[in-house]
C-alpha cells in the first residue's frame, strides 16, 4: 500500500465530471478518480474548513463513530483505495483495535485440514460483541505462529481474525467496512486519517505529466518483461476495460497539477 494526499478536486469541461486528484505523498505519481458532486462538495468544504450549521451526511458518519468507539473498541485507522475493476474504483474503511485485539466467536460449517486449511468461500458463523454474523472465508494466510482469515459478510462488512497455532481462541485484528472511494475520502478527512491505494491500482490508473506537453501520461505498465504470455492477455483486457477512464482523463486540464489546490 502506497500513501497518499490530497491534490486537488477538479471538474471536466467536457461533461461536468467532478475528479479527485491523489498524490502519491513521496512521488510525482498521481490517481484521478470520479466521484459525485456532492461529494466532491463534502470534501472540498472540510478541505476548506468551512463550518456549517448543520452536520453533513459525512459529518454524521464520523460522529456517529466517533460515539460508537468506546463501545466498539475499534476505531477508524486509515482508508485504502484497494481495487479497480472495469472503470469503477473500490475502497475500504479500516478499522482496528483501540486496546488490545477482542475475542470473537467462530463456528465453520466445516473444519479444514490443519494441512490444507479452510477452503475458500467456506460459509462461517463469527459473534462479536454479543451479535452474530454469517458470511464466508475470502482469504487466509499464515504470519509466524499466527493464522489468518477474512471473514466477508453479507452487510459489506470484512472481519479479519487471528488465532495462534493449536488454540481455538480467534481474536479480532482488523474490520473492514466496504465503501465508495469518494465516502471513504470524505471521512478520511474529517477523522484525520491517511489514506492509502494499493499498488495494483496505481499500475492501472495512475498517472505522470510529460513536463513538455503538461499532458498525463499514464503510468508504465510494461516494465515487468517476465510475465508469462497468458497473463499479458488478462493484463490487456483489463486495460480495454479502462478505455472510458483513460478518455476521461483526456478531458481533464491538469497543466497545474501539484502547484494548487482546490
Amino acid at each position: 500500500m502506497i500513501e497518499m494526499t490530497i491534490d486537488s478536486i477538479r471538474v471536466s469541461l467536457m461533461n461536468y465530471q467532478h475528479v479527485v486528484i491523489l498524490k502519491e505523498k513521496r512521488s510525482d505519481r498521481y490517481l484521478p478518480i470520479w466521484i459525485g458532486p456532492a461529494e466532491a462538495d463534502a470534501i472540498s468544504l472540510k478541505l476548506q474548513n468551512v463550518d456549517l450549521a448543520r452536520p453533513m451526511t459525512h459529518d454524521l458518519l464520523r460522529n456517529a463513530i466517533l460515539a460508537l468507539e468506546a463501545a466498539s473498541e475499534t476505531t477508524v485507522s486509515r482508508i485504502v483505495v484497494n481495487d479497480l475493476r472495469a472503470d469503477t474504483f473500490y475502497a475500504q474503511i479500516i478499522f482496528e483495535p483501540t486496546e488490545s485485539p477482542s475475542p470473537v466467536g467462530i463456528k465453520f460449517a466445516r473444519e479444514g485440514s490443519a494441512h490444507r486449511g479452510y477452503d475458500q468461500e467456506t460459509p462461517i458463523s463469527i459473534t462479536w460483541q454479543g451479535r452474530g454474523y454469517k458470511g464466508k472465508i475470502i482469504n487466509q494466510w499464515q504470519e509466524k505462529d499466527h493464522r489468518f482469515l477474512e471473514i466477508a459478510t453479507e452487510h459489506g462488512l470484512i472481519f479479519e481474525v487471528c488465532s495462534r497455532e493449536n488454540s481455538k481462541e480467534w481474536l479480532l485484528s482488523k474490520m473492514k467496512l466496504d465503501s465508495r472511494p469518494s465516502d471513504a475520502i470524505a471521512l478520511a478527512v474529517r477523522a484525520t486519517v491517511p489514506i492509502f491505494v494499493e499498488e495494483s491500482v496505481l499500475d492501472k490508473a495512475g498517472i505522470f505529466l510529460d513536463r513538455e506537453t503538461g499532458k498525463p501520461i499514464l503510468a508504465d505498465r510494461t516494465s515487468d518483461k517476465d510475465k508469462a504470455e497468458d497473463s499479458s492477455k488478462v493484463d490487456e483486457q483489463e486495460l480495454k476495460k479502462l478505455s472510458a477512464f483513460y478518455d476521461f482523463i483526456n478531458t481533464l486540464d491538469l497543466d497545474d497539477l501539484g502547484k494548487r489546490k482546490s
